[in-house]
């Protein structure tokens, strides 16, 4: 008798905050996804548990977190094919914004909130690497991550079973990173020099690239060079989930890997924060 062909599997992971009116929404949506899902494929959804007492950073820490945006962010620009300032003239406007934001008396007014979202920030990219680990240690071939702040459309069920159909026909030695709900412009992402092609449900990139990590989908090997990465370097820690992606796919890109990337739109969910459904927990600074 011929083999039969294994079914598909799907990790949902829902990261959140146990902010009530996010998660009285959010859990039961995934829960009714997972059933509508589990009629094709084997659904399970996991939640990480990290959630320690939000402590404010001290200023070292928060200073040394914005050097490290400033070098990614050059980082970023070479990657995406833009052209980049020079490196004296970003090191100045680093040192102006830095004695706004930690000298000046308009700067140091803010300066808790600030430290309390580099915080958050880090706890929120802890969680999305327990996500990736939680994944890793089942046998799924795919994982969605969800933030609480995600928002299901009428057909976000249905477009999800589509792009589900057409990935698993792909190797399973395969790449995958799509961003299911955007949360920045298009055009204020500067994405256009990567951007190779798009139909009436996606674009496609020639390297992998970020939008926000309110919801996205990758493959088991994608996930897998993301923990080895983080591992290698434990230093990624310090940034942000959506920077530490575009930081991973830049370091895929120094080493030849490739990765097929695609961005749903329309996307198949919305980012609550960003389209008014909710209050954004952190500081939109980090963004784009």
């Amino acid at each position: 008798m011929p083999s039969q062909q294994k079914r598909a599997s799907v990790c949902l992971i829902l990261i959140h905050n146990n902010v009530a009116q996010r998660f009285n929404y959010i859990r039961p949506a995934l829960e009714q996804l997972c059933d509508e899902l589990s009629q094709n494929y084997t659904t399970t959804i996991i939640e990480p548990s990290f959630r320690p007492e939000i402590v404010p950073h001290s200023t070292r820490m928060t200073l040394q977190r914005d050097a490290m945006y400033m070098c990614l962010g050059r980082e970023w620009s070479q990657y995406r094919l833009l052209k980049v300032r020079p490196h004296l003239l970003d090191v100045l406007i680093f040192l102006k914004n830095s004695y706004e934001k930690y000298v000046s008396r308009k700067g140091r007014s803010g300066l808790v909130g600030r430290k309390r979202n580099s915080f958050r920030e880090m706890v929120l990219t802890e969680n999305h690497i327990e996500g990736w680990n939680a994944f890793l240690a089942g046998d799924a071939d795919f994982m969605i991550c969800f933030e609480d702040d995600a928002v299901f459309k009428d057909d976000s069920s249905q477009r999800l079973h589509q792009l589900l159909d057409n990935l698993s026909r792909k190797s399973p030695d395969s790449l995958i990173y799509v961003d299911l709900a955007g949360g920045c412009e298009h055009d204020a992402l500067n994405i256009n020099n990567l951007e190779t092609g798009k139909d009436s449900s996606f674009r496609f990139y020639s390297k992998p690239v970020t939008n926000t990590a309110c919801s996205y989908l990758v493959s088991r090997p994608l996930a897998n060079f993301f923990i080895e990465m983080v591992t290698k370097k434990p230093r990624l820690r310090l940034i942000g989930a959506d920077w530490l992606m575009n930081k991973l796919f830049i370091l895929a890109a120094d080493k030849g890997v490739k990765c097929t990337c695609m961005h749903a739109s329309p996307t198949i969910f919305k980012h609550g924060s960003l389209t008014g459904e909710y209050t954004s927990l952190l500081s939109p600074d980090r963004q784009g």
